[in-house]
């Protein structure tokens, strides 16, 4: 960090501004740092020896929805307090800040530390640090890094491959995770968009009910194929984007134009399967959703039948018959236009294609004690059990 207290008086008296591509700014008192995996902001301006503003904006102008991303490190030469104002000119002031002195275990930014101004353009934030830094994010950090150890955890299990179906475009492997070939075929896709850690957190835990050792997840794994996609996005993650790749393509609107490599690698999966005979049952595909702290599941509506029949019902109903006060939402809809992955496998294979989505501020602990809940009435439901 000695190269973050270099005497540059100048950027004091003129004020210090960060590209994109820099992501770093610094003065004589402290610097903001986001050079590396998730890291984003736009713009850095001094405004005091205490006091700096931060321009937060989504990672290119084709991205139709208003809430960026924002992460950095910010560190000082002695402790101190830090005043950051986040400016969301194109957007609002979606994330309350996370906050972590490892950039592994995360807390909330503590309220009396936040102000957000009436329109939500504008959020005023105070954070103490010092030498060794304090990370500031919009949500927890699940980066490259956390995959590939979680990919080591799925490789060590007796029953799983791990195998590169493809790469993004700056070349990051998209990587899957699969069992036995049997005729039919689960999917589990995650991180198509990359700020949203809550689904993924929960992907992990749904996962490792499935993988588990239960005589259910035993018999479920018997008569099923398991093919899972942790992280779909792999440069939208590094990068720090809200949405896109790096071809400012939203990945869930690029299902059946497969115009897209990580689309593409799930694409030729698919066919492989196709060509041996094997059959998709059931696709999830896990998201987070703004601003609540429900989970809300998109199933298809009752018009749309799929084999097997009723199944969201069916599931759903058995796990509120277990948890009754947990709250969650069924939000059945048709066919979208928007060409996405629930959309594709219900049209192309007519099976349960559902959008697992984890509101932004849901409980973290909750989410984990009642994940397992959810993945066993899934198997339950599909084996008639």
């Amino acid at each position: 960090m000695a190269r973050h207290y270099l005497l540059l008086s100048l950027a004091l008296l003129l004020g210090s501004f960060a590209s994109a591509e820099e992501r770093f700014c610094q003065n004589n008192f402290f610097a903001i740092d986001a050079r590396y995996d998730a890291g984003a902001f736009d713009k850095c301006k001094f405004k005091s020896h205490d006091t700096v503003e931060l321009t937060i904006r989504a990672e290119d102008r084709k991205v139709s929805v208003e809430q960026p991303w924002y992460s950095f490190r910010v560190s000082s030469n002695q402790p101190r307090s830090i005043n950051i104002r986040l400016k969301f000119p194109d957007a609002y002031a979606r994330y309350w800040p996370k906050i972590s002195v490892d950039g592994e275990s995360w807390s909330r930014l503590a309220e009396k530390s936040v102000d957000v101004s009436e329109n939500q353009k504008t959020m005023d934030i105070v954070v103490r640090t010092n030498k060794s830094g304090t990370w500031v994010s919009a949500q927890e950090l699940l980066t490259q890094t956390y995959y590939d150890q979680w990919l080591e955890e799925l490789a060590a299990h007796e029953e799983i491959q791990t195998a590169v179906i493809g790469k993004s475009i700056e070349g990051r492997p998209i990587v899957l995770a699969k069992t036995e070939n049997k005729k039919e075929v689960i999917l589990f896709l995650g991180r198509q968009h990359p700020a949203e850690v809550p689904g993924a957190l929960a992907m992990r835990d749904f996962v490792a009910v499935v993988l588990g050792e239960s005589d259910l997840a035993r018999q479920f794994r018997e008569r099923f194929t398991l093919l899972i996609i942790p992280l779909m996005n792999p440069d939208g993650v590094a990068n720090g984007h809200w949405r896109h790749n790096s071809d400012r393509t939203d990945l869930n609107r690029d299902w059946g134009p497969f115009k897209q490599p990580e689309t593409q690698s799930v694409a030729r999966l698919l066919a492989g399967a196709d060509e041996i005979g094997m059959q998709p049952r059931l696709m999830f595909d896990f998201h987070a959703t703004k601003e609540t702290s429900t989970m809300i599941f998109y199933t298809q509506i009752d018009e749309d039948v799929t084999n097997p029949a009723n199944f969201a019902n069916d599931w759903l109903g058995q796990v509120k018959a277990r948890i009754p006060d947990y709250e969650f939402v069924n939000d059945p809809g048709p066919v979208s236009k928007d060409k996405n992955a629930k959309g594709y496998f219900y049209t192309r294979y007519g099976i349960p294609s559902i959008t697992y989505e984890i509101g932004d501020t849901a409980d973290r602990q909750q989410v984990h004690e009642h994940t397992p809940v959810f993945a066993e009435e899934m198997m339950r439901t599909l084996l008639g059990t």
